[in-house]
């Protein structure tokens, strides 16, 4: 099943990058995008880590959504988006 947002708000970003809350039905999925994947595309597209955060949400969301259906899970229960999945180039 897809994840869905459960909020709109976000923690970060911080060294570990930005971590967000996604959903499946009513359980809360922990996730994070790593600060590498954030500045390597900050760095491809003049945007701050949060302004890349920002504008790729979806994208980032539908990523950590496909990792969580293939049962990439982590430790915590929750999603780690990395720079090989959420690439420099948009």
């Amino acid at each position: 099943m897809p994840l869905e947002r459960s909020k709109e708000e976000y923690l970060g970003p911080s060294l570990e990058g930005i971590r967000f809350q996604m959903r499946d039905g009513t359980k809360e999925v922990p996730c994070r995008i790593s600060m590498e994947a954030l500045t390597d595309r900050a760095l491809a597209t003049g945007l701050s880590e949060a302004g890349v955060f920002e504008a790729y949400r979806h994208k980032i969301e539908q990523v950590a959504s496909a990792k969580y259906d293939r049962g990439q899970i982590d430790f915590s229960g929750g999603v780690y988006v990395t720079s090989e999945e959420f690439p420099s180039v948009p």
